[in-house]
């Protein structure tokens, strides 16, 4: 039993990724831990849209990204701790929009260059409403992208899947 209708793309006029580095899973050996989202490469400044009707959770408006050696040195301490720590894990996440859809799932958009400046936690919104741009926030290093994840709980969307069945769980996420 699904807990959620299927959500539009964020991005309009794009395709699902079905490289599976994109997606939840992918080793992320730079910071010792795992990928928990899909990432769509897209031009910096593209508009980021709701993939569903929610409330904010987060909106990083006024967001001050880390310096180099701020961010050198968390990398080294992931690394040596064999994970990534979930305060570590959210500045390389970057600019971030958290919507929640209720029944404990939750959207987050992350490495925006702008978040809409009109949005405030608790704000309802509609499925398409404008909510950020794409951008490289957080880690730059992986070039403009939205980082698109489906938090379930305490989970991410994909968690435990591979390969096709990877893909194809993916793929059925959107409309």
């Amino acid at each position: 039993m699904r807990l959620w209708s299927a959500f539009a793309l964020p991005l309009e006029g794009w395709d699902v990724p079905a490289d599976v580095e994109l997606l939840p899973g992918a080793a992320r050996d730079y910071r010792g831990g795992i990928h928990e989202g899909i990432d769509f490469p897209a031009p910096s400044g593209t508009p980021v849209l709701a993939a569903a009707s929610g409330t904010i959770a987060r909106a990083d408006v006024s967001f001050l990204d880390w310096n180099r050696e701020q961010q050198e040195i968390a990398l080294y301490e992931a690394l040596t701790l064999g994970y990534t720590p979930a305060a570590t894990l959210d500045r390389i996440r970057g600019r971030q929009v958290w919507i929640d859809h209720g029944k404990g799932v939750i959207t987050r958009y992350a490495h925006l260059s702008a978040v809409e400046s009109s949005l405030y936690v608790g704000q309802k919104i509609e499925a398409g409403s404008l909510i950020g741009e794409v951008g490289s926030s957080g880690y730059p290093q992986g070039g403009p992208h939205l980082h698109f994840e489906v938090r379930v709980g305490d989970d991410f969307y994909g968690d435990g899947l591979a390969g096709e069945a990877l893909v194809q769980a993916v793929s059925r996420l959107f409309r």
